[in-house]
């Protein structure tokens, strides 16, 4: 047995790490049609193509992320550093999302080199759907806490998502 220097808090974080991987099949939900369909999508594209492009319906969410966070079109860079991704993963994903009529290719009106891309409606409503999903579902296990209690607990999330994000 590996044993790892434990700080004295550890023990209940120890406790809690347990219960999560315990209980991780209860994070799993049913979904709506729409995104269950687009999941499969991407399974299947994943397992012809190798795993080339866009292999979850969490890198489509954070793909409609970047798009909403721009006014209109955006270049093949923008994508690629918003996703902080090498720009042939971000071409890869921006192939799959087109040939499956989730985006689109538009030239640049200024510079007839750059090409820029954007989401179809079909596109930003899979987003909206699965945006509108994933929030109903926060919600829904953030109402167990008092408005004190989801206050300090996303407070303190943020510091532990922090702590990853700088570790790297």
């Amino acid at each position: 047995m590996i044993k790892l220097p434990l700080s004295p808090s550890s023990p209940d974080a120890v406790k809690l790490l347990q219960r999560i991987v315990r209980l991780r099949s209860r994070f799993k939900v049913i979904m709506p049609e729409n995104i269950s369909l687009l999941r499969k999508q991407i399974r299947e594209f994943a397992l012809s193509s190798k795993g080339a492009g866009i292999n979850d319906a969490g890198l489509f969410y954070n793909v409609g992320n970047v798009f909403s966070s721009y006014d209109g079109p955006i270049t093949m860079g923008e994508l690629s550093r918003d996703l902080e991704v090498p720009l042939s993963t971000a071409t890869r994903t921006m192939d799959w999302l087109v040939k499956n009529g989730y985006a689109q290719r538009l030239p640049d009106p200024n510079d007839r080199r750059v090409v820029r891309v954007e989401l179809t409606e079909t596109g930003n409503k899979t987003y909206q759907a699965i945006s509108a999903f994933m929030l109903e579902k926060v919600e829904q296990a953030l109402s167990q806490f008092t408005p004190a209690e989801r206050d300090q607990f996303l407070s303190l999330l943020d510091k532990v998502l922090n702590a990853f994000e700088d570790a790297e």
